[in-house]
């Protein structure tokens, strides 16, 4: 667990629509396994980002259960989850000068064959990762 606790972050990147259980769950991972873990939620980021949109192009996707297309529902929820990429760089590049370290760290990405295999998963996601230790199981 010592070599866990300097080499490995975990961070739970939820949104008003998360789980309690799932940031419940990430966070007891974490500890089981020695990582470092943090909790945020990203709704500011994603609502800045689509602030940028609307004054760009003088409108704002909603989701289809809010009366948008098919279109705006999926690039919503693909905003999400190539914000998620970013930030993980973000911490990967980061979180070792936070903690008095020098370098950087790996992102780990969690997609696996399955979701390649059936067209379910947004490019430049968890897909986009320096390794990805569950990327052939199916």
């Amino acid at each position: 667990k010592q070599i866990v606790n300097k080499l490995f972050y975990t961070c739970f990147m939820g949104t008003s629509y998360s789980s309690e259980e799932g940031r419940s769950r990430a966070k007891i991972l974490a500890e089981e396994i020695g990582a470092n873990h943090s909790s945020v939620n990203i709704d500011s980021v994603i609502s800045a980002i689509l602030l940028l949109f609307k004054a760009t192009t003088g409108k704002l996707p909603r989701y289809l259960a809010n009366g948008g297309t098919k279109e705006e529902n999926t690039a919503l929820q693909n905003i999400q989850a190539r914000l998620r990429m970013v930030m993980s760089y973000l911490f990967a590049q980061t979180l070792p000068w936070v903690n008095g370290r020098t370098g950087s760290l790996l992102v780990l990405g969690c997609s696996n064959v399955d979701e390649s295999l059936i067209g379910y998963m947004t490019k430049y996601d968890c897909s986009s990762a320096d390794l990805n230790p569950i990327g052939s199981v199916c």
